[in-house]
């Protein structure tokens, strides 16, 4: 690896917070700092990436679409490369439901963050066309899935009978289900194994997979939790959060170190 640290591009969540007069108007720009530490353990450097809007996010309620906004697609496409031109890989973080999965059966009343799914979704595309690693965590599986033209269940306990709790009680570094890996799969030669025991906290998951795509991991009910890539060198998303077990299971911190590994600047220049 260079000696220069790879810098990676994080997403991030964006919420109101109240001002000096109680009022919500501002914007707080968050994200975990678990996902800075097993970044910085992996060798490399987090470069947080507010989203990039007309003026802030935008929560809808149900299936409800937001009016035009004054930044243009095209204007978010272009913040979206000049970024993805200076990072070396990218993270895409947990987070709120993905709007863009609006399957005829989604529940209603549910706060989302249109703005978000389309900045996440701008920078998922300029990574690929620029051949940069991408890693994504939880909903930043499922936004890689729909952003390839994937679906999503909404609400896997009322749309799947059967289905194990994906929506665990305890903290996230507790685990609660196994994941089945392929033995072929890149993910599997990063753990060293094909079985990891991991910690689950989402009720939205990959319905129809995006051609693009093919399914590396599954819990015991069948619900896909990994998801690789082909043709690249590392596209990988996990449906749990392994941020939050790199502490207890070394196999969760592989999964960043293949993010930082191929980030490098000299695997970087070479891929241009």
């Amino acid at each position: 690896m260079s000696y220069r640290k790879p810098i990676i591009a994080v997403t991030a969540t964006q919420r109101p917070t109240r001002d000096w007069d109680g009022s919500l108007s501002l914007v707080q720009v968050r994200v975990s700092a678990q996902y800075a530490e097993a970044i910085y353990r992996a060798g490399g450097y987090p470069m947080v990436t507010p989203t990039f809007a007309g003026f802030g996010p935008v929560y809808v309620s149900g299936r409800g679409w937001p009016e035009s906004r004054p930044r243009a697609m095209e204007s978010i496409r272009t913040e979206a490369e000049s970024i993805m031109l200076n990072a070396g890989g990218l993270l895409l973080t947990g987070g709120g439901d993905v709007l863009l999965a609006e399957e005829p059966d989604a529940p209603p009343d549910r706060a989302m963050d249109r703005d978000r799914d389309f900045w996440e979704a701008a920078l998922f595309d300029a990574a690929l066309r620029f051949k940069r690693p991408v890693l994504g965590v939880c909903r930043g599986l499922q936004l890689m899935n729909v952003a390839l033209g994937g679906t999503l269940w909404d609400d896997i306990p009322s749309q799947c009978p059967g289905a194990l709790n994906h929506q665990q009680r305890t903290t996230r570094p507790n685990t609660s289900h196994k994941v089945i890996l392929e033995p072929d799969s890149q993910l599997a030669a990063l753990c060293g194994r094909t079985e990891l025991l991991v910690n689950s906290g989402h009720h939205q998951g990959i319905r129809a997979l995006a051609r693009e795509l093919r399914v590396v991991g599954r819990s015991e009910d069948g619900i896909i939790e990994a998801v690789e890539c082909p043709g690249y060198n590392f596209v990988v998303g996990a449906q749990w959060h392994p941020e939050a077990l790199i502490g207890s299971d070394a196999a969760q911190l592989a999964l960043f170190e293949g993010l930082v590994n191929e980030a490098s600047v000299d695997r970087v220049w070479k891929n241009l």
